[in-house]
């Protein structure tokens, strides 16, 4: 079951790489949705504020957090959210 996107003021940001562009979405199914579309890949490693793929690793991971109306982070994703995310990435390799 995926999480509600908001918690509080909270917005779900997602960064695809480093020369990617933030963007907030108002579900995680529609996160996962875009980056199933980008063909990210399956999670490798969590790190704060985000994980590596095969495809996005070192400083060119994929950013995926709790934050503010600026982009900037509050929290990282929680367990279950992870666990959303695990399971709901399609394993890509480019």
């Amino acid at each position: 079951m995926a999480s509600a996107v908001t918690q509080g003021d909270a917005l779900l940001w997602v960064r695809v790489g480093d020369a990617g562009e933030y963007c907030d979405f108002d579900s995680l199914d529609a996160a996962l949705e875009y980056l199933n579309e980008l063909r990210v890949g399956k999670v490798d490693h969590w790190q704060q504020y985000g994980f590596d793929t095969p495809n996005y690793h070192g400083h060119d991971y994929i950013s995926i957090y709790w934050g503010g109306a600026d982009a900037n982070p509050w929290s990282d994703l929680d367990d279950e959210d992870r666990e959303t995310v695990e399971n709901g990435l399609e394993e890509n390799y480019l």
